[in-house]
């Protein structure tokens, strides 16, 4: 601040009202005092604005996806089919192993014993009996087990590729959501400047009319274009809250979500590159969602070998040993006993006839399996439209930033000249909110195509399964907490 100012402050009349008997030293001390004092004061709500700024932490894409894996149902159900799968294949497993089983029993009994004759007298018994049996059965030939578990295991296998290929498709659905919602808020902004470009242009229409310089219906027409400024802006804040709406079906209320900024200096490189096949090429090898069809495929190959084993006899190794105790006999007068038995060999099973209900299941599993390679041949095309759709979507993305950020060079030019002609008195400042609006149209064009060409990327490489988190960092060094306006001072080379 200058010496100028300080002494038009309110309190710069404490230093010279000071006594005159202090000394002069102590005097300029205080009044130095008093002088920093004020500044303070008035420097202090820049400061606390200044806080609330840099205190307010934007969130990232990073953020969103993490926050969004926790609490999307999609993902949960997955996750729950991966663990059923798991599960089932442990089932198929033990079933191929020996199965052990113990049953014992201890009972009370009371007897009475009758004859047919007249002579003999009924006689009444009451003993214990005890019994138990350990009885073993080893599967030998079950080709029905086995198909069993090869199905379980190609079923868990399917599950994981369906787990990875939804938390993909979230991903995908999160990115495009994020920027869609980075795009209707740069919108509203436009908005909300066009509509302050244009209430100004109407207080000097208004402003003409009173002065004699312009007519009645100019001023009409500026009040009717700021009219319909606003109901832009209106529906331009109506759009930004349905998009956070369709990100808050992922990632729960966002109320307090704060997004970040585009670099001006944000440049993209080629990541996508210019051969499309070479993309095309990659999803027999990377996609999750081919990769679980064709396992799909697999267990449905194993469903028909175990139903058409239901046809083939079984063969079971048994073995069993068991006792059982009774204090007496089975006839009155008859001591108690005690019996151990073991027994070992084999059980042959061959079915004969069962109605046709096993030949019913083998048609059926047939029909499941053509049904499967139709899965298939639907989700390999669904990831051949999705692949070329990104790659048209960057390339006409990187089209309309490249072509904005020539557009924003020349209409930054255009709002220097027009800033300085009306420092000069030859343009109004009607034309300087004029050049301004249209660097903030090409602006806005630009960041819509760039967030096109982001999304593109993720959905590109989520259809390959490729998406990382170094992917989503590397978006994220692109944005900056803050929004910025360039700098209205031409350099040398600009000026000539």
């Amino acid at each position: 601040m200058s010496r100028l100012a300080m002494q038009r402050l309110p309190g710069a009349n404490l230093v010279s009202g000071l006594p005159s008997i202090m000394p002069s030293g102590r005097r300029r001390v205080l009044g130095s005092v008093i002088r920093t004092g004020i500044a303070c004061l008035l420097l202090m709500p820049s400061l606390i604005a200044y806080s609330a700024v840099a205190a307010i932490k934007p969130t990232t894409l990073s953020e969103v996806f993490d926050a969004a894996h926790e609490m999307a149902p999609s993902v949960r159900a997955a996750e729950a089919s991966a663990a059923v799968s798991r599960a089932r294949s442990r089932q198929a497993l033990g079933a191929m192993l020996p199965q052990l089983s113990l049953t014992a029993s201890a009972n009370g009994n009371r007897r009475n014993y009758n004859t047919h004759d007249d002579v003999t007298d009924t006689m009444h018994d009451r003993y214990h009996a005890h019994s138990y049996q350990l009885s073993l059965n080893q599967p030998i030939w079950r080709p029905a087990n086995t198909s069993t578990w090869h199905q379980a295991q190609e079923s868990q296998a399917q599950a994981d590729y369906q787990l990875a290929d939804a938390e993909q498709k979230l991903y995908a659905k999160l990115a495009s959501a994020w920027f869609d919602l980075m795009q209707a808020r740069d919108e509203l902004e436009f908005s909300r400047s066009q509509t302050e470009a244009l209430r100004e242009r109407w207080k000097m229409a208004r402003r003409g009319g009173e002065l004699g310089t312009q007519g009645a219906p100019q001023a009409a027409e500026a009040e009717a274009k700021y009219r319909e400024a606003a109901a832009d802006e209106a529906s331009a804040e109506l759009d930004r809250d349905s998009k956070l709406a369709l990100l808050e079906q992922w990632t729960g209320p966002a109320d307090g979500l704060v997004q970040p900024y585009l670099r001006e200096d944000a440049t993209l490189p080629d990541l996508v590159g210019k051969d499309l096949d070479a993309w095309l090429n990659q999803i027999d090898v990377h996609c999750p969602s081919l990769h679980a069809a064709n396992k799909a495929i697999e267990a449905a190959n194993d469903e028909i070998r175990k139903q058409r084993a239901g046809h083939s006899p079984t063969l079971d190794l048994v073995a069993s040993y068991g006792t059982n105790d009774q204090a007496v006999g089975n006839f009155p007068g008859q001591a108690g006993y005690g019996i151990r038995t073991f027994t070992v060999g084999l059980q042959l099973n061959v079915p004969l006839y069962s109605g046709g209900t096993q030949s019913a299941k083998v048609a059926e599993s047939l029909a499941e399996r053509d049904k499967a390679l139709a899965d298939r041949d639907e989700t390999r095309r669904q990831a051949i439209l999705d692949i070329k759709t990104s790659f048209f979507e960057w390339r006409s993305g990187l089209a309309k930033a490249e072509a904005s950020r020539a557009t924003m060079k020349s209409t930054r030019l255009a709002w220097i000249a027009a800033a300085h002609g009306e420092q000069q008195g030859l343009k109004t400042h009607a034309d300087v909110l004029d050049a301004r609006q249209q660097w903030m149209a090409a602006r806005r064009n630009m960041r819509k195509g760039r967030y096109q060409q982001m999304a593109a990327y993720v959905k590109l490489r989520a259809t390959l399964g490729e998406l990382s988190s170094d992917d989503v960092d590397e978006l994220d060094r692109l944005f900056v907490a803050t929004d910025s306006e360039p700098s209205l001072t031409l350099t040398a080379g600009a000026e000539q």
